[in-house]
């Protein structure tokens, strides 16, 4: 493989565009060209390395649909003059639309699922889509065996279970001394990360713990939704929704715990990297079993039922009622660098797509 074309949404900031920038770096590092191609022309997030190519498509007409069609059908044209060996798309709503946009240019498409697909894509036209389309892709990666169960046999035999790779150059040196009394969530802030069930938590928690405060980094449709929430529950002063920051790792880092409070996730990239940074993790066992693939409960995190308040609550105080247990939590989380280090799992990745054929 001497030439790789990413397809995505936009290179904001998220877990799959993470992942992208990731594999983009670890590409041209072992000479492979790497051109990622963007849906949308957004501000780029990530620092990427100046030998990667990016083709932003923007939008080309207030009508939905047509403006869907007109942009696979750059993505096409692009492909076309690009003549890359592979075609990598994610997340899966954007790979299920690269694959019949795609027919007939004898390059394989991949597809990286990064979510629930019981849930995602949620619209059933492009439910409809992936049913029809997924048996034309040359391969497929999913996060966890949980996701890959959902396919058929037909599909599975095409794909493989790869983690996300985390760059350790990313991750700031574990925390020393006395963690500061707060606990963080970060994401978007949509329904799908149930960012409530971590406000009534918290709520709870802070009528024994009020010298704590709660951190929500992020922006989203729901965001005065949230502080609404908040503030009928919490003062004023115990809560704060500072937006998103290129600074977050370095901002969470020292903080007590970590909480991620989805409904399903893929494979969550924030809680890796939380974990990378030895910080006490509690997570939501949601599926499609991410936080249960990196988290042993009560050895390097706490899983916790989907949506359920007192256990999240009994979790809060077990960690800051008991110095030692997070600690432990936070060394043995330690461990996750080691196992998903960039440069090995970026380099599976490789591996896997440059052996595709179209099929």
């Amino acid at each position: 493989m001497k030439h790789l074309a990413i397809v995505t949404r936009n290179l904001k900031a998220g877990g799959a565009e993470r992942v992208v920038a990731q594999l983009a770096k670890h590409m041209v590092f072992n000479d492979i060209h790497c051109t990622i191609i963007t849906l949308e022309n957004e501000e780029i997030f990530y620092s990427l390395p100046p030998e990667v190519r990016i083709e932003a498509i923007g939008k080309k007409s207030p009508k939905g649909y047509i403006d869907k069609l007109l942009k696979y059908k750059e993505v096409r044209q692009l492909v076309k003059v690009l003549k890359p060996d592979v075609v990598l798309a994610l997340p899966e709503e954007i790979g299920i639309y690269v694959i019949p946009a795609l027919f007939g240019v004898q390059v394989p498409v991949v597809v990286s699922e990064r979510n629930n697909p019981w849930i995602m894509p949620w619209k059933k036209v492009s439910r409809f889509a992936r049913k029809l389309f997924y048996p034309f892709a040359a391969g497929f990666i999913f996060q966890t065996e949980q996701a890959a169960s959902f396919f058929s046999k037909r599909i599975r035999k095409k794909g493989v279970i790869l983690p996300n790779p985390l760059d350790l150059e990313r991750i700031p040196q574990p925390w020393e001394g006395e963690r500061r009394k707060e606990i963080v969530g970060a994401g978007r802030l949509e329904k799908q990360k149930n960012f409530p069930l971590l406000i009534r938590a918290f709520a709870k928690f802070y009528q024994i713990h009020p010298d704590y405060k709660l951190i929500i980094y992020g922006e989203g449709e729901l965001r005065g939704e949230l502080e609404s929430l908040a503030s009928s529950l919490l003062p004023n002063e115990s809560y704060y929704f500072p937006g998103k920051t290129q600074q977050l790792l370095e901002k969470m880092c020292g903080a007590a715990m970590f909480v991620l409070s989805s409904d399903y996730e893929g494979m969550p990239n924030v809680v890796i990297e939380a974990m990378a940074m030895g910080m006490p993790v509690i997570s939501t066992d949601c599926p499609s079993g991410g936080s249960a693939a990196l988290i042993k409960d009560g050895w390097n995190g706490m899983l916790v039922p989907v949506n359920d308040i007192d256990e999240m609550y009994k979790a809060m105080c077990k960690i800051a009622e008991s110095k030692s247990f997070g600690l432990k939590l936070g060394m043995n989380a330690l461990q996750i660098k080691e196992k998903l280090d960039a440069t090995v799992v970026a380099e599976q990745w490789k591996e896997y797509l440059k052996h595709l054929k179209i099929k």
